[in-house]
């Protein structure tokens, strides 16, 4: 029962740190997803499709679309990889006061993270298990200092209260399915419910916090949880060293997916093109990646888990065999 407690919090760390990149940590996806039209309802409703979808994907196979959906998921982790380590050079700038074009300490961390995901999702895991929990002490300590009052609006204003924070759960899910199906893998249901709903707890927990906090305050910059900070160099210290842990978390995460190429034995120069590919997606900009392409990467996120997952389910699955047969005995 010990190692099974144990196995399910590598998990719970393992995925979180796949989500809590630094888009969240530095406050840019909860002001876009959902601090713009804040309230209860849209953090619950991604609450529920987090909890439900970790579930599903721990549970569920890919069965026949395996191969092109990993492909997918590959495809979009490039990007994201590109996000983070263009997250990278802003805060390694930050820290150390270096030039925006020494790349140096940048490329240094992405050879590490880079062998790091040659090893496999239990080492990992592992390293999950050591950031992790720091960066959300932190994150929920520092954030709770800075708020005088909540503001429990329970409905949005308007649609894009519902639906944003919706496709924000389906990019995040597209991302960390490779994650949650492997670190997932070897728990048994009832710890598959449990982590998912702990998961889904603190994920959106942190969100609603954060989340509240940006709404109340009107931050508009690239990084408006960091901007909370500004006047005090020792917490902004500590929060460009937590950003950098929840970078290198997500990074392990698109780093590993990316390299297992749709399931296929990549050789060890096909793994090191795709990370250079990485590091070319990075030019784009972080600012850039996280406006344009994540609500697309989200709409591809529900469609592959509506052909994945939802199709499969035991009800729906016997409903399209009926139709099927109904549909012969016609012809």
């Amino acid at each position: 029962m010990g190692k099974s407690f144990f196995n399910c919090f590598l998990t719970v760390f393992t995925v979180i740190g796949s989500v809590i990149g630094a888009g969240f940590i530095t406050g840019k996806e909860i002001y876009e997803f959902f601090a713009n039209d804040f309230s209860v309802s849209g953090v619950y409703l991604a609450f529920i499709c987090f909890w439900v979808f970790i579930y599903l994907m721990m549970s569920i196979d890919y069965g026949k679309y395996k191969k092109h959906v990993e492909v997918v998921v590959a495809l979009a982790s490039i990007i994201i990889s590109g996000c983070m380590i263009s997250a990278l050079d802003e805060v390694y700038v930050r820290i150390f006061r270096l030039s925006e074009k020494v790349k140096i300490l940048s490329v240094i961390t992405v050879i590490l993270v880079f062998i790091t995901s040659l090893k496999g999702v239990r080492v990992i895991e592992k390293c999950c298990f050591v950031l992790i929990p720091i960066v959300i002490a932190v994150l929920i300590a520092f954030t709770l200092s800075k708020t005088e009052y909540l503001s429990l609006n329970f409905t949005p204003k308007s649609k894009r209260g519902i639906y944003l924070p919706f496709i924000y759960v389906g990019f995040n899910l597209l991302l960390s399915s490779k994650i949650i199906k492997k670190s997932g893998e070897i728990l048994s249901p009832p710890f598959k419910i449990l982590s998912s709903f702990i998961i889904s707890l603190i994920l959106c927990f942190c969100i609603f916090i954060v989340g509240n906090l940006l709404y109340s305050s009107d931050k508009l910059a690239d990084m408006p949880f960091r901007e909370m900070f500004l006047k005090d160099v020792k917490l902004l210290i500590i929060i460009d060293i937590i950003t950098l842990f929840a970078i290198i978390t997500t990074l392990f995460s698109s780093v590993y997916t990316s390299i297992e190429f749709g399931g296929v034995n990549l050789k060890l120069w096909q793994k090191i093109l795709i990370l250079l590919l990485s590091l070319a997606v990075s030019n784009a900009g972080f600012s850039a990646i996280v406006q344009i392409l994540y609500p697309i990467l989200g709409v591809i996120g529900y469609g592959v888990i509506s052909f994945t997952y939802l199709l499969r389910l035991p009800f729906l699955k016997e409903r399209r065999v009926r139709t099927y047969r109904l549909l012969k005995r016609t012809k």
